[in-house]
């Protein structure tokens, strides 16, 4: 019995663990960007398949964008919106969000090509804005950037405020700042290269960001939506959960009332065996204590051996009485 109910205090202790788990992995939401323009051959790469984009279109974790020639994308995030230049590819490594903070964690990868980075506010502690190639690694803390990678080479031009490179190859300590108006270029085996940037390098740069419509308001509301989508999935996401603990717990109930039922009716049907295991050992013994004399008991009544009274013996009464005198006194 110690052990059932030791047995019963560890499931509800692995439901309710469950139960936190879910709640707790509940807050973390993937943060889809939105396609909020396109010219040329742009196409998304998913679990394998391409499809063609399209403006509205919901950018996701995992996602891989590809341009063609002389074809551009504007994606929007909720914080911060990247411009995919032409023979490009681009790797959405990291989109998620933490309802619980509100922090965002932000990593792309540029396998190839060009891509401009607007982040739109400053993070804040714990959050992530990084964009990293084959060979360089960029993180910002609120900027303006321009990545390009080519041939193992990489070229990240900084237009305001502050990036961090480093090369991919080395940790994170080896981060070092780049300030805006500057480019750090970066090739394997090969130390980081600061320089100015050119006056056509700027101009090139302030024609990107113009051509970027920065939260318009048609952008604006569709992330009002979108956000509002989240806040309802999570909602319900955490109903489904409850629902599922307690329907979890009412299994649990039913099992362990049903291991209750079959413990006690298998600790009768011992009782049984018991009391019909004492009953045949007495019975055993009583008979093993009783000698059985049935066997040697003469039956004389089929023996037929009868007492002979026919002979004629009969003891001589007279003469016993002759030998057997009263005593006289002299």
């Amino acid at each position: 019995m110690k052990k059932i109910i030791s047995l019963i205090a560890i499931t509800l202790l692995v439901v309710q663990f469950t139960a936190c788990k879910k709640d707790d992995k509940a807050l973390t939401i993937k943060n889809d960007g939105l396609v909020n323009f396109l010219t040329g051959n742009v196409s998304i790469v998913l679990d394998n398949k391409t499809v063609k984009a399209n403006v509205g279109d919901k950018i996701t974790q995992g996602m891989t964008i590809i341009t063609g020639k002389k074809s551009v994308v504007d994606i929007y995030f909720e914080g911060s919106v990247i411009k995919i230049l032409e023979n490009s590819s681009v790797i959405m490594k990291e989109l998620t969000k933490n309802l619980s903070d509100n922090k965002e964690l932000t990593e792309l990868y540029v396998q190839n090509g060009k891509m401009f980075s607007q982040v739109t506010r400053k993070l804040t502690e714990n959050e992530k804005f990084r964009v990293s190639t084959p060979t360089a690694v960029a993180g910002v803390r609120g900027t303006e950037f321009l990545v390009d990678e080519e041939n193992g080479r990489s070229k990240i031009s900084c237009v305001d405020g502050t990036v961090s490179v480093k090369d991919a190859q080395e940790d994170d300590s080896t981060m070092i700042d780049v300030d805006d108006g500057k480019s750090a270029t970066i090739e394997p085996g090969k130390p980081i290269e600061i320089n100015e940037l050119s006056e056509a390098e700027i101009k090139t740069i302030r024609g990107i960001k113009d051509e970027i419509k920065t939260l318009r308001e048609d952008i604006r509301r569709k992330f009002e939506e979108q956000r509002e989508e989240i806040r309802q999935h999570v909602i319900d996401q955490k109903a489904a959960d409850k629902s599922r603990v307690e329907q979890q717990k009412a299994s649990d109930k039913a099992n362990v009332e049903a291991i209750k039922e079959a413990s006690k009716a298998q600790v009768e049907a011992i009782k049984g065996d018991v009391q019909d295991t004492k009953q045949n050992v007495s019975a055993a013994v009583s008979n093993l204590n009783k000698p059985d004399v049935s066997a040697v008991k003469p039956d004389v009544s089929s023996s037929g051996v009868k007492p002979d009274v026919s002979s004629g013996v009969k003891p001589n009464v007279q003469s016993f009485k002759k030998d057997v005198k009263p005593k006289t006194e002299d």
